[in-house]
């Protein structure tokens, strides 16, 4: 029984430590009009997309953003964010977006990796970071109709189902599994 425990406990910690080298974390968003407030009332536009976070480079990559049906030619885009920006509340830019994407008509795609700068918008990298964890970045896109950006959305992170429970069955499932042998 001390060996099967012993093992299971081995066992538990190899996999808690092979946990903390994880390098990327998943966000997800979704543009329409209405996350733009009274800036992009009437806007016609939406789009979704992924991006990942690569917690060693310190980078953000656009996984094939997407948006279409504007009421006009696309004008900017950027990732807007601050300690206290809420959906239909405007923040400062922290990253232009014209570089990922091809601007000037109705529908587009978002492709590229966003090196994060320490001090962009006058926050450093941590609070960038805790920012971006908390919901409070989001991505806004300009059209000529709507120069206030007519569909906008919040990048939030997509929930990761809990290791720790997962490792705790498959301890327990190994634990069970050795008492049976003996």
């Amino acid at each position: 029984m001390k060996k099967a425990f012993l093992t299971a406990i081995t066992a538990g910690l190899f996999a808690l430590n092979q946990m903390s080298f994880a390098a990327t974390e998943n966000f997800t968003v979704s543009l329409d009009a209405a996350q733009a407030g009274t800036v992009g009332a009437g806007g016609t536009g939406s789009g979704s997309g992924t991006l990942s976070y690569d917690t060693v480079a310190s980078t953000l990559t656009l996984n094939n953003i997407t948006y279409s049906g504007l009421s006009a030619n696309s004008t900017f885009a950027h990732i807007h964010g601050s300690d206290t920006s809420v959906p239909g509340q405007s923040a400062g830019v922290l990253y232009d977006l014209a570089g990922f994407t091809t601007l000037g008509g109705t529908s587009g795609a978002f492709n590229g990796t966003v090196p994060l700068v320490d001090g962009t918008g006058g926050f450093s990298l941590a609070q960038q970071i805790s920012q971006l964890e908390g919901g409070l970045w989001y991505i806004n896109i300009h059209s000529a109709n709507f120069g206030g950006g007519e569909i906008r959305g919040q990048i939030l992170p997509v929930p990761e189902p809990s290791t720790l429970a997962l490792l705790g069955l498959g301890a327990g499932a190994l634990v069970w599994r050795l008492r049976r042998r003996t």
